[in-house]
């Protein structure tokens, strides 16, 4: 049997991502003539708008919540509360006008003890009973603005042009209020604002963003939220918006920390205004500061790469990332084509910046991502691990998640007006060789079951011969070499 939760039919009066009522047409042994979550919603119309709108319809009769049997633990999607019929004399909502399934017709999933009426239950104050646990839901928000291209940068971004920052919020906030509560059976456990350069937008613009995601949707206590802020671009008085929203985690893009080279890069900020940056949000009170850096640029050696890495050190952030450049299509930096330093110069900076993370207590976790301990990017796992799941909006973003009304998870974006575009499941074989392609970016490897050894034996048999990859224990993971070429190994399972 499938852990997947039962989807069931119903129209309900719900709100923050919790359901309030729920009410089934007088059809027992039917599956009911509402679709969740309140049938067909009209152009705007809200989730909790629908369903109110056709319970008038249906029975005539305005809902008035005086109490709710819900408890925040219980993955439930379908549950109740103590309401009134409004009219001339409002009388108890009656069980006669509700057909409940029986539990074993909800293969294990039940809605209530088995046939207990749901005024008995609201009297009793009878808990509902445990199902499958909450499933985690991260939610990746793209701000595409930045105030100006850096010259390598191929990221869906522009400087923002009149009045588009705001049109952005609203349309994003609306976005969130329509989407995330339709959102089956979540909890976010992290929040990321990525870009283009999300510390561009106002501080009461992000703050209203959180408002509306913690309004829409649960709030894991523990999360992990996330905004990328660009040295160059975020405001001191923007701070105090931020910690007001719960940021909690800064990422902040240095690349380098020589002038020259944060010059070719096109990057609107020198050494000096990074770290003063840093410092600034330490003293706000930041405690989770996430910083990154660019290797095998053009013209830059190995000692610059050791003072950058090692200085950047000294200031003891929890987590650093380093990607070597590539040359995208289509840059600036590109039409240019620089004559880029030699791989095996560019293997040197990688090792060598690994050596130095060692030495000073951090753990490398993926490739590119070393944190101290406790501290690897929770948002950043969840794509690395295709039994987790999350849902991106913003023009440049894209998800991994199951949508509403649907049971399988797909691949999918909104295009530049909300729409979902693309939304693809994948094939067997495709989440077979996505979950082990992208499980070799962690150090730790990727555990394959049976099925994955039959579907890539000769994958893996040739791999480990190269001396590619390693594979003990039912674990698969990258070795020196194959570090080195994990482009050319993960090819082998797409």
């Amino acid at each position: 049997m499938s852990n997947d939760p039962i989807e069931v039919s119903a129209a309900v009066i719900e709100d923050h991502g919790r359901i309030l009522l729920a009410l089934r047409p007088d059809k027992p042994g039917k599956p009911g003539g509402w679709e969740f979550p309140g049938g067909k919603r009209k152009t705007g119309e809200t989730f909790s708008a629908c369903a109110a709108r056709e319970i008038k319809e249906e029975l005539n009769a305005d809902i008035i919540p005086t109490g709710t049997v819900y408890d925040k633990t219980t993955n439930i999607r379908l549950v109740g509360v103590s309401a009134k019929l409004k009219g001339p004399e409002p009388v108890p909502l009656e069980h006669a006008k509700l057909a409940w399934v029986k539990r074993e017709d909800l293969a294990s999933y039940a809605l209530l003890p088995n046939d207990i009426p749901l005024a008995q239950a609201l009297a009793e104050n009878i808990s509902l009973p445990k199902t499958a646990p909450t499933q985690k839901l991260a939610l990746y928000i793209h701000v595409p603005f930045c105030l100006r291209k850096c010259r390598y940068c191929a990221f869906m971004s522009h400087p923002p042009k009149n009045d588009e920052i705001n049109k952005y919020t609203e349309s994003l906030i609306a976005q969130i209020k329509t989407l995330l509560p339709l959102m089956p059976y979540r909890e976010l456990s992290s929040v990321y604002f990525g870009g283009g350069t999300p510390s561009l937008l106002p501080g009461k613009a992000l703050l209203s963003a959180c408002e509306a995601v913690k309004e829409a949707i649960r709030w894991a206590p523990d999360i992990e939220c996330t905004l990328e802020a660009n040295p160059a671009a975020f405001r001191s008085e923007d701070l105090k918006f931020w910690k007001a929203a719960g940021i909690n985690r800064i990422s902040l893009g240095i690349q380098s920390l020589q002038d020259d080279e944060l010059q070719y890069l096109g990057r609107l900020h020198n050494a000096k205004e990074a770290k003063e940056a840093y410092l600034t949000l330490r003293k706000i009170g930041f405690k989770n500061i996430y910083l990154d850096l660019m290797y095998g640029l053009p013209h830059q050696t190995l000692s610059s790469w050791q003072n950058t890495v090692t200085e950047l050190l000294s200031w003891q952030p929890e987590h650093i990332s380093f990607y070597a450049l590539s040359l995208e299509k289509g840059t600036p930096l590109a039409k240019e084509d620089p004559v880029l330093p030699s791989d095996t110069t560019t293997m040197k900076e990688y090792w060598l910046a690994r050596k130095l993370l060692k030495e000073k207590g951090y753990e490398m976790y993926e490739i590119s991502n070393a944190a101290k301990p406790g501290f690897y990017s929770r948002h950043n796992s969840t794509y690395w691990d295709t039994e987790k799941h999350y849902l991106g909006l913003g023009p440049g973003a894209h998800s991994y998640c199951r949508f509403p009304f649907q049971n399988t998870a797909k691949r999918a974006h909104f295009d530049s007006a909300w729409k979902l575009i693309n939304a693809k499941p994948l094939t067997k074989i495709q989440k077979f060789g996505e979950r082990i392609y992208l499980g070799l970016r962690k150090t730790e490897g990727v555990k394959l079951t049976e099925k994955d050894q039959l579907l890539f034996e000769q994958q893996i048999k040739d791999l480990a011969d190269r001396k590619l990859v390693t594979y003990k224990n039912s674990t698969l993971k990258l070795t020196h070499r194959g570090i080195e070429l994990a482009n050319q190994v993960m090819m082998e399972f797409i």
